[in-house]
């Protein structure tokens, strides 16, 4: 496989991934409108745990499945996978539902709004059993390269959720207001985010019935010593996508809560909800790295069956940093832009925190581009250890800046450690299994894009507009296009060449 092969898997399966996301991210326009932001900050923090659950329920059988359907037989693989996902899906389900007046009750339960309402709880409890029993299907479908297939699920899946949060949302408290009071006042009760949530569990509801027919295709065979081997691969990965979900969302499910100062529980909520609209604006990088794992980890895989893949990894690593420090600056420069899908002003100043995340993500989306190395030396062990010591440092950190910073200290602590990450996965990397990474250039475009932010950052706070920074300016917006257009200039004058030999866009860049 070439890099124009992963570059086409990656834009397939990114349509699908970004196209859910931006659908799914114009959503939060209209909760920021319609909710208080004590109950965005309540949602944020419910979504919050959620990829934890992910993790348990699924326990790494989607890597797992990538590396064995290589190794054995395929159709033993999938349904040694499925069969045990299955068992142990149900079996959470029924364990968390049985447990869910103690949660719902707790200190988490109250802060995440569940407090009084098990039926949020029991539609929560769903949508994660719905998506683990979806996790292999969906790795079916890449591993197979049916990406039309796989975008038309995922879509599906997101248009209806999306359709029911608008029928529920807004659609239904009209008609209530028009007289047809036999529906439900939605907007009354403190009930919207049972609404929300019970959207989300019908959408990944249908996208489990759009797999019913793959389900059925599948010979049920369970091999017990083939999934002891997978189980082996797959636990340490639990340790690491556990620990780092300590990173990604734990700042808005147990940091800021624990370690924001005072004991008001609506004012923490409040700027929870601040915190996690504006985490919103990193979106953009988010989306890029999601679709890029997506092709790229079934590629890597098979890439590694090749002559001299290290090369391949080195070259790749470089053009995603490329794109990573374009969008970087796409976002971090446009802020003034951007503040519209936050709607009210009372969240313009967690805007601060957007570039230290945008920078943040960045560092993990490189070090997802870096773990191939101890997914394919089967080391994942040693994956684990990693973001373990970087959750411990999380912490920590957290519970060091949280009470001067506030949320910024959550987002600076954030950074930090996906940078201590990224570093330590690189220097183990070329350790165990050396890759000739470019790392001069990668360097200098990453500290060339932050530098760019910051020089502009700092004529827009002393000149071009001091008294308001994120104010909609034209002279701003001017100053602020020049220099992403000399950092797109310098970028396509170091890598011409590089530029050149990619697919649709190289036959431009060879004219520069």
């Amino acid at each position: 496989m070439s890099i124009k092969s992963l570059a086409g898997q990656t834009i397939y399966y990114g349509f699908s991934n970004i196209a859910s996301k931006l659908l799914n991210y114009f959503l939060t326009p209209l909760y920021l409108e319609l909710m208080t932001q004590a109950s965005y900050g309540e949602m944020s923090t419910v979504y919050a745990y959620v990829p934890f659950m992910n993790i348990i329920l699924t326990y790494g059988m989607e890597t797992a499945f990538f590396r064995f359907a290589k190794k054995e037989n395929s159709q033993t693989v999938l349904s040694t996978s499925t069969i045990s996902l299955l068992f142990s899906t149900i079996s959470f389900t029924i364990l968390l539902l049985l447990f869910r007046g103690p949660i719902t009750d707790s200190y988490i339960g109250e802060l995440g709004g569940l407090g009084g309402h098990s039926g949020f709880f029991t539609y929560l409890v769903l949508i994660m059993a719905f998506d683990a029993l979806t996790a292999i299907p969906f790795a079916q479908l890449r591993m197979e390269n049916k990406p039309v297939r796989y975008a038309f699920i995922r879509l599906t899946g997101i248009i209806t959720t999306i359709s029911f949060n608008i029928f529920f949302l807004v659609i239904v408290p009209k008609l209530y207001a028009s007289g047809m009071t036999w529906l439900p006042e939605i907007r009354a009760g403190g009930n919207q985010l049972g609404y929300v949530y019970l959207s989300n569990m019908l959408g990944s509801g249908v996208t489990l019935l759009l797999f019913l027919p793959q389900f059925l295709r599948i010979r049920w065979n369970f091999d017990t010593t083939l999934w002891k081997q997978m189980l082996n691969y797959a636990v340490p990965l639990i340790f690491f996508g556990m620990a780092g979900m300590v990173n990604e969302t734990f700042d808005r499910a147990w940091f800021l809560p624990e370690f924001l100062p005072g004991d008001n529980l609506n004012e923490k909520k409040q700027l929870i909800g601040i915190y996690a609209a504006n985490y919103k604006l990193a979106i953009l990088i988010t989306m890029f790295i999601q679709a890029f794992k997506l092709g790229a980890e079934p590629f890597f895989f098979k890439q590694a069956e090749g002559k001299d893949p290290q090369k391949m990894y080195a070259r790749i690593m470089k053009l995603f940093v490329v794109l990573l420090c374009m969008m970087f600056l796409f976002v971090s420069l446009y802020l003034n832009v951007w503040k519209i899908f936050l709607r009210k002003p009372e969240y313009y100043p967690g805007m601060v925190i957007v570039p230290v995340l945008l920078l943040g993500n960045m560092f993990l989306g490189i070090y997802y581009n870096l773990t191939i190395w101890f997914k394919l030396t089967d080391r994942t062990k040693t994956g684990a250890m990693i973001t373990i010591v970087t959750a411990v440092l999380a912490f920590l950190l957290n519970w060091w800046w949280i009470p001067k910073l506030g949320y910024f200290g959550a987002a600076l602590a954030t950074m930090a450690c996906y940078f201590v990450q990224m570093a330590i996965c690189y220097v183990l990397g070329q350790k165990y299994y050396p890759v000739p990474y470019h790392l001069p250039r990668i360097l200098t475009y990453i500290g060339g894009a932050v530098a760019t932010f910051y020089a502009y950052d700092l004529l827009n706070r002393t000149l071009l507009s001091p008294k308001d920074i994120y104010a909609l300016k034209p002279l701003s917006l001017a100053v602020a296009t020049v220099f992403f257009g000399a950092y797109i200039w310098f970028l396509l004058k170091m890598e011409k060449k590089e530029f050149s030999r990619l697919p649709f866009i190289g036959r431009y860049v060879a004219k520069i």
